[in-house]
Formats: C-alpha cells, sequence, structure tokens
C-alpha cells in the first residue's frame, strides 16, 4: 500500500483529466444509495431508475458539461476544479446526488470520477447552483 503518492504524480492525474477529458455531472434521487466498490461506470448507478427529472424542461437526461477544469496546486498536493454549475432559470428539480463522469458517448463504459452528496436540494421554477468546494471538486492528497 502507498502511504506517499509524490505531488508529480497528482499533477498527471489533473492534468489528465484537464486535458483529456470531458466531464459531466449527472443529478440523482435521493433513493440511490452511493457504493464504491461497486458503481465504477454510469451504467452501474441504473440512471434510468435513479436521475432525476425536470418538470421545467432546463436539466437535460444524461448530465450536463462541466467547463473551466482546472488543475490546481498547494504545498505537497493537486485538486481538479471547474466552474461553479448552474441549472436554470426555470428549472423544477429535486435532487440529492452527482456523480461526476468521464464522458465517452456510452453510459456502459463511461467511467464514474466521483460521486457527490449535496444533501437534498430542490428548487421550484428557478435556478440550482452547484458551488464547489474552494479546494476543488476532488482533492488529492
Amino acid at each position: 500500500m502507498a502511504s506517499l503518492i509524490p505531488k508529480f504524480a497528482k499533477k498527471e492525474i489533473t492534468d489528465n483529466w484537464v486535458n483529456n477529458e470531458t466531464w459531466k455531472l449527472m443529478l440523482l434521487k435521493n433513493t440511490f444509495t452511493p457504493n464504491a466498490g461497486t458503481q465504477q461506470f454510469v451504467a452501474d448507478v441504473l440512471p434510468a431508475t435513479y436521475e432525476i427529472t425536470d418538470s421545467g424542461g432546463v436539466y437535460t437526461a444524461g448530465g450536463v458539461a462541466i467547463s473551466g477544469k482546472a488543475s490546481l496546486a498547494d504545498t505537497n498536493n493537486y485538486s481538479l476544479d471547474a466552474n461553479d454549475v448552474s441549472i436554470g432559470p426555470g428549472a423544477t428539480l429535486t435532487y440529492r446526488y452527482g456523480i461526476l463522469f468521464k464522458d465517452i458517448g456510452n453510459q456502459v463504459t463511461s467511467p464514474i470520477r466521483a460521486i457527490i452528496d449535496f444533501g437534498d436540494q430542490s428548487v421550484v421554477n428557478g435556478t440550482s447552483i452547484i458551488e464547489w468546494n474552494a479546494l476543488g471538486i476532488i482533492y488529492l492528497t
């Protein structure tokens, strides 16, 4: 087991995510149960069962594109950050979880990069804004 990941290796990982991958965020209902041991690909979360629907028609099934990805460094670590996500105006939706995934056009082989618990969120005919943590979306220590 590795007890230390060199900073340059962390940079390679985040640079690859930034430069070579298209990411999306799929929003899921609160009935979804995250499982880091079994949910490797988008299809593993059964999107047809757990992905939200937006009665306002703003959120599109399959997720929203993540833009502005950046690899950020601090003293010994790297993180992946991106622009905050805005869904609206006119959205009517309720969600709890989000999966960030590498979009390769096929849910069976699109790998999940992170599963995020936002807590229960709801918006009625408005805008849902997902603001990423100041340390980034994914922080490699």
